[in-house]
């Protein structure tokens, strides 16, 4: 917070301003503007009106139960801020007496007007309506002040008269006992606001809350570094041209035989050393880290040196299991590297430096810069990410961009938009229908991972053409409860299929529309399959009757639904054509498509291939995805007639026009919602037994916690997935489990053991220290 206050014009007024900028914020950063305001001598006679106490002719307002009553329309006040005593109306104006509550008392002296006697002294405003919880039409706050002015102060009971100075703004005129000015606001603007966004008393940590986001690291093309650099390792892992070392007891005998000390010591420490074993990989490194950072901190010749831990793929920079940057999955032996060294560098500052990778073969040059770049920012934790450099920040949990916060105490919600337009508008709100009792045939589930289609980027903008569709149509989770005549379903099961409204911890399903999870598959695994195999299977089985012999052109074959339509399309026999963007064609490749059997689908070139490598018979189905003149191109490709399933929805067309225009073709738009359950249950047992005996294979998958939504539906709006995206949902707390809490005998570990009991419910923890039981 800065408080500015300028030179004297010519009569003597000063102009004050107030601005602030977040802590810990980028140098650089931009102030906020506050408040604006002049400084001069002179009275003003704020009090005008307020001697003759009640006034005249004014007549009682009753304000027993005032903030229970205004509780129930969204406005709660703690218990330092219902300072409301008396209050009475005369016309359009409000007069009221206000009192601070004996708890503040002793911080009167710190300020001008105690902030809770001010705010208290505007509670007056919600009574120019009424008041009572019915008048309240909408929540309303103050938004701006103007022409304010402080005449006393140490008040600590005050008269109030709230005057309407228009359709949005009031003025406010405080008193002491004695009538005498305290202070004035001549405008106060209200504006109305969402109560969803609003911190409540039932929730005072919401705006307290902080994560972890991992931000770009201005830094100079040029920047090189100044200090020695060697390298230690064996010499086919090394990344630098720096002077090499096998170990670092080889580098301290260099040095004590009058080398030079080297300013930054360079180790890699990463999965790519743990060969085909996992635990034993892990194992390996992690011990080999510990050894190598004890000898190092043991070491007095270091102590002005820093040692530089290289890792790959350890830490995600952005929301998703896969990173934001063109990273692979987390590499699990180097993420508890960095677990370790984080540890030690809480203990030793400035001695460790942790830098990770997106590339093992990344130029010695590159990562020579991002030495260069930590130690000039003093960063003990740097990412490299596509060149660029990443460092983490705490931010506010609610900053624009972060997670989506569930709402407290909500033993279900779902995902929602607010408003049309932007995937910004995406909140979690709850959705107590969803453990509301069970109806015939019903099955609650307990959702692990729910599936993305397009479908919900469409609700998400508010674009779909259905407007009571919802967020979320597919996911996998485990039954908790079965309604009455519920068979072949039990309590416990693992099951995946269409569960409405799945972005989110609990969904009722009808029983026809889940199966059992297949062996050895994982939640994510089973909730990337419903919709696309569904969806495939209607449209090339029941609607397309494709058949072995037969050929078949599937758009967008490299997203969900398409490749469920190549697996089953090339079980039942039939020769398959495949577009999509040549971003993509190396996952054709992959699938089995040769040239003559792929093209683009960003332009209109495979109509007059297919056309040629068919020999000009074209094809007997035609999958589609696509609009405008690419349904015309795929129309032209069944010259012989033919079956045109049409998936998409911004581009439908009237069948008898599309019949009269190409004679033998049937054109059949569809989606799931049309077809019955009972038909949908039957797919999914038959789809099931395929999976079983591995006749088909479960999609590619890439997940997000569902808590960043967004950044997973703006991904698929944008074409850049392959195979199916994810959204897994936090498994709920198990309270006849135990929890571990690393560091549980510290003052945090402490705090957070006592959250989990009487926040939670939960009756068993395993506090570990390194002090162990001996510690305080």
């Amino acid at each position: 917070m800065q408080l500015s206050v300028g030179p004297p014009d010519g009569t003597g007024r000063r102009e004050l301003t107030v601005h602030s900028q977040p802590e810990q914020s980028d140098p650089g950063a931009a102030w906020t503007s506050h408040a604006i305001g002049v400084l001069a001598d002179g009275d003003r006679d704020g009090g005008q009106g307020l001697t003759a106490w009640p006034p005249q002719g004014a007549e009682p307002v009753d304000v027993d139960g005032f903030y229970e009553r205004v509780a129930a329309a969204g406005y709660e006040y703690g218990p330092s801020f219902r300072g409301l005593r008396a209050a009475w109306r005369a016309g359009d104006e409000i007069f009221a007496e206000v009192a601070l509550p004996d708890e503040a008392e002793d911080d009167v002296d710190r300020f001008g007007i105690h902030p809770a006697l001010l705010d208290a002294a505007l509670h007056p405003v919600v009574l120019l309506n009424g008041g009572s919880a019915e008048d309240i039409a909408g929540i309303r706050l103050p938004f701006a002040f103007g022409d304010v002015a402080l005449f006393a102060v140490g008040a600590r009971v005050v008269r109030v008269r709230v005057s309407p100075v228009g359709e949005d703004a009031v003025s406010v005129v405080l008193a002491d006992a004695a009538g005498s000015p305290v202070a004035s606001v001549g405008s106060l603007v209200l504006r109305a606001v969402d109560p969803r966004r609003l911190r409540t008393v039932d929730d005072p940590t919401r705006d307290a809350l902080f994560r972890v986001e991992w931000r770009p690291l201005p830094v100079r093309a040029d920047l090189t570094t100044s200090v020695a650099v060697a390298e230690i390792g064996a010499a086919g892992d090394r990344f630098t041209d720096a002077p090499g070392y096998p170990d670092l007891g080889a580098l301290a005998a260099a040095v004590g035989a009058g080398g030079e000390v080297p300013g930054a010591v360079v180790v890699r420490l990463d999965g790519g050393r743990a060969g085909g074993d996992l635990a034993a990989g892990v194992r390996a490194v992690t011990v080999q880290a510990l050894g190598l950072v004890q000898e190092w901190l043991a070491s007095d010749l270091f102590a002005a040196s820093r040692l530089v831990v290289v890792t790959r793929g350890a830490v995600p920079v952005g929301g998703d299991s896969d990173g934001e940057h063109g990273e692979g999955a987390i590499d699990l032996v180097s993420a508890p590297v960095w677990g370790l060294v984080r540890a030690a560098q809480s203990e030793n500052s400035g001695r460790l430096l942790l830098l990770d990778l997106d590339e093992v073969d990344a130029s010695g040059d590159v990562l020579v810069h991002a030495v260069a770049a930590a130690l000039e920012h003093e960063e003990p934790q740097v990412v490299l990410r596509d060149g660029e450099l990443f460092v983490p920040r705490m931010v506010r949990a609610g900053e624009a961009g972060g997670p989506l916060l569930p709402p407290a105490d909500a033993g279900a919600w779902r995902l929602e938009t607010t408003g049309p337009g932007t995937l910004e508008n995406l909140e979690l709100v709850p959705a107590p229908e969803a453990l509301a009792p069970l109806g015939e045939g019903q099955v609650r589930v307990s959702v692990r991972a729910a599936g993305v289609n397009f479908r919900d980027v469409l609700t998400g903008l508010g674009m779909y053409p259905d407007p009571d569709a919802y967020l979320g149509t597919e996911g996998a989770g485990v039954v908790t409860e079965v309604g009455p005549g519920v068979a072949g379903v039990a309590v416990g099961d693992r099951v995946m299929g269409l569960l409405p409204e799945a972005f989110g911890p609990v969904s009722v399903v009808d029983r026809r529309l889940v199966a059992p999870v297949p062996e050895g598959w994982s939640f994510e695994q089973a909730a990337a399959v419903p919709v696309a195999f569904l969806t495939a299977w209607f449209g090339l089985a029941d609607l397309g009757g494709l058949s072995a012999g037969e050929s078949v052109l599937v758009h967008a074959a490299t997203g969900g639904v398409g490749m469920a339509a190549v697996q089953l399309a090339r079980h039942w026999g039939a020769e398959v054509f495949a577009t999509a963007s040549e971003g993509k064609w190396d996952t054709l490749r992959a699938m089995g498509f040769d040239a003559d059997h792929m093209g683009s689908s960003r332009d209109l070139g495979f109509e007059e291939k297919f056309l040629r490598v068919t020999g000009g018979r074209g094809v007997d189905v035609v999958l589609d995805s696509l609009a405008k003149e690419f349904v015309d191109a795929s129309l032209r490709l069944l010259p012989r007639g033919g079956r045109f399933l049409e998936m998409g929805k911004t581009d439908i067309r009237d069948p008898q026009a599309i019949a009269q225009a190409h004679p033998g073709v049937t054109y059949h738009p569809y989606a799931l919602t049309e077809i019955s359950y009972d038909r949908l249950g039957e797919i999914l047992s038959e789809l099931g037994v395929l999976f079983e005996r591995g006749v088909l294979e479960s999609l590619p998958v890439r997940s997000w916690d569902v808590r960043r939504a967004p950044e997973a539906l703006r991904f698929m709006a944008q074409a850049r997935h392959t195979g199916k995206l994810v959204l897994t949902v936090p498994r709920p707390w198990d309270r006849s489990g135990t929890v571990l809490v690393t560091g549980g005998t510290g003052t945090l570990g402490g705090l957070l053991a006592r959250h989990l009991v009487a926040g939670r419910g939960i009756r068993h923890l395993l506090l570990v220290s390194r002090r162990g039981p001996d510690a305080p």
